[in-house]
């Protein structure tokens, strides 16, 4: 797959004259770095626009949500007025001499015209209905409850028992109208008893209630759908919209911005009626916008594209011209002959190209006979490097021969010793083994290495394995733990006047194969132990921790070979001992 993508590109861009690579070239960096920012912008600014709009019409949504809660408002307090009037109270209880139902009834219906301006654009009616059996009385304004029981929006008697409700009138047109009730109570001042006496019924057309605003073209600026608690429709200025609550829920439409193809969406509620407004914005304003921009910054883009490509054509057409002529002066040289040409002028690449190619004539010859004399000689030097070469198996037979030698005398301890030496020299060169061994090799080759030195220093420590189960077919780089074991008996056991402790320790922790060398040396300060650090990690001057020169190779090699997140870390303290902790990645 690698190698066929590097085709397609050398055919694209590399199958062509010079003048052809570099056209396309300036193509590809200028021109559509061009068109992807523009594209960027237009999609920033269209995002901008559609971001403007969105507050407008929030704005519009809370507007409107305000005018209404404050014209609900206004209504409630009137009632609560009415609900309160004086006159109305005595008149409905009899306590205002006249007997006459109808002149009691034209006294209420005159405070009644006076609460409300029955004639305006948004109230249907108000009515008063009395529940003073004993007390009749009637006009235009007002009733009694026994009346209420035969119209059409008095059902059982509980439509008279809520604050609001809504029906549709039975004139003949269906008319939907909010009835906002309040009930009339009468308080007794003396014993602070209260007595029902009825309700006030104030109906309101909900079209006029909930038109929206109109625009400039005395079409409605917006769409609004109002729902009551039950989620059905109370109102709705475009029918064709009422699809969408039985498509989606009001609590879906208020987290999506969009309504099909062209339309936006708005939401807010009226808390204390529980109207749940439903808010629908065409999207032609920002069509048109997005449009008049695209009008605006296209020809710019064009114009711009076609200055680029001209400059682009004269500029390569001048230098292919100059290549040319260099390629000329090399087919000549090709067929043999040497001699300098004219040549090209200038100061840029392509004449101290040729500068540099006139002064390669000069010396071909002279380069070839040299370079045919530096081969000889190489040739001579490899067969000489050859011959000097030792045979490993030479090393192994003179081990064999001192451990013979130290059986026939009754020295095991040299035989044990040169069957360990013998070991780690093959584990070294690595001709059995790859670039990863198991955890039971390393281990091995580590403790052959502890037993020489344990042999060396005379026992002056102790060495403890510490393999959590499982752990010893896992994967690990080769001769790891060798360098930072011997630099914990060198440094720190073995200048120690009492024995030490040496502890190695295999665990996993998470994804991470963790490898712990911890002694109870001498330990480090402070100062030593940012020194190794910043040596390990390459940061400081290597002459100053020769000593660590092992531990860096082996955390450069874990680096390199699993990532940054992989390598060695160490703690240490005067007379507290180290600690070095080796995390590579778990590895079956």
């Amino acid at each position: 797959m690698k190698n066929r993508l590097k085709s397609i590109i050398r055919h694209l861009f590399h199958s062509g004259t010079i003048f052809t690579q570099l056209v396309t070239f300036t193509a590809v960096v200028s021109i559509v770095p061009i068109l992807f920012i523009s594209s960027l912008m237009l999609r920033k600014i269209s995002h901008m626009i559609t971001e403007e709009l969105i507050a407008s019409h929030n704005q519009l949504v809370a507007q409107y949500t305000t005018s209404l809660e404050s014209k609900l408002n206004q209504y409630q307090y009137s009632l609560k007025q009415l609900s309160n009037n004086t006159i109305v109270l005595n008149t409905l209880q009899g306590r205002t001499g006249e007997k006459n139902p109808y002149v009691m009834g034209n006294d209420v219906s005159i405070e009644v015209n006076k609460s409300f301006h029955l004639d305006g654009y948004e109230v249907r009616n108000c009515m008063i209905y009395s529940n003073n059996l004993d007390n009749k009385i009637y006009g235009t304004r007002v009733a009694m409850i026994t009346e209420a029981s035969r119209e059409i929006w008095y059902i059982s008697k509980e439509a008279a028992n809520q604050y609001y409700f809504i029906y549709a009138t039975g004139d003949g047109k269906k008319s939907k109208v909010l009835s906002l009730i309040k009930n009339i109570v009468d308080v007794d001042v003396n014993s602070y008893e209260s007595k029902y006496v009825g309700f006030v019924k104030l109906d309101l057309y909900t079209k006029k209630l909930f038109e929206p605003a109109i625009g400039e073209d005395y079409s409605y600026a917006y769409d609004v759908i109002v729902l009551d608690r039950k989620n059905q429709i109370v109102y709705s200025s475009n029918p064709s919209y009422n699809d969408i609550i039985q498509e989606q829920s009001f609590e879906e439409l208020k987290q999506k911005g969009n309504y099909g193809k062209n339309t936006m969406i708005g939401t807010s509620t009226e808390e204390y009626y529980g109207l749940k407004l439903i808010f629908l914005f065409n999207n032609s304003q920002l069509d048109h916008k997005r449009q008049e921009i695209q009008n605006s910054i296209l020809p710019v883009l064009v114009l711009v594209m076609l200055i680029i490509a001209l400059t682009a054509f004269l500029f390569t057409r001048s230098f292919a011209k100059r290549v040319s002529r260099l390629i000329d002066k090399i087919k000549i040289a090709e067929t043999g002959d040497l001699t300098i040409n004219e040549e090209i002028k200038g100061s840029d690449e392509i004449a101290v190209l040729d500068k540099q190619f006139n002064q390669m004539l000069l010396k071909l010859d002279r380069l070839i006979k040299k370079n045919y004399v530096q081969q000889l000689e190489n040739k001579e030097s490899q067969v000489r490097n050859l011959q000097l070469q030792i045979n490993p198996h030479f090393l192994y037979n003179t081990l064999e021969t001192i451990s013979s030698i130290a059986a026939v005398n009754g020295v095991f301890l040299i035989c044990d010793l040169c069957e360990k030496l013998g070991e780690n020299f093959r584990y070294s060169l690595g001709r059995n083994y790859g670039e990863f061994v198991t955890v039971e090799q390393e281990l091995s080759h580590t403790q052959n290495y502890i037993y020489i030195q344990k042999t060396r220093f005379g026992n002056k420590f102790e060495a403890y394995y510490n393999v959590e189960p499982g752990l010893e077919k896992n994967l690990v780089l080769r001769f790891i733990l060798q360098p930072i074991v011997e630099n914990a008996i060198v440094h720190g056991l073995s200048v120690m006047e009492q024995t030490g402790t040496l502890e190695i320790s295999i665990y996993q922790e998470d994804d991470y194969l963790m490898i712990k060398i911890a002694d109870d040396g001498i330990g480090m300060s402070e100062e030593m132990v940012e020194e190794i650090r910043d040596h390990i990690e390459i940061r400081g001057d290597g002459e100053k921790k020769k000593q660590s020169i092992g531990i860096q190779n082996v955390n450069q090699r874990i680096k390199l070979t699993y990532g940054e997140e992989y390598g060695i870390t160490m703690e240490s303290g005067e007379n507290k001992g180290s600690i070095f902790t080796i995390c590579l990645p778990f590895m079956q």
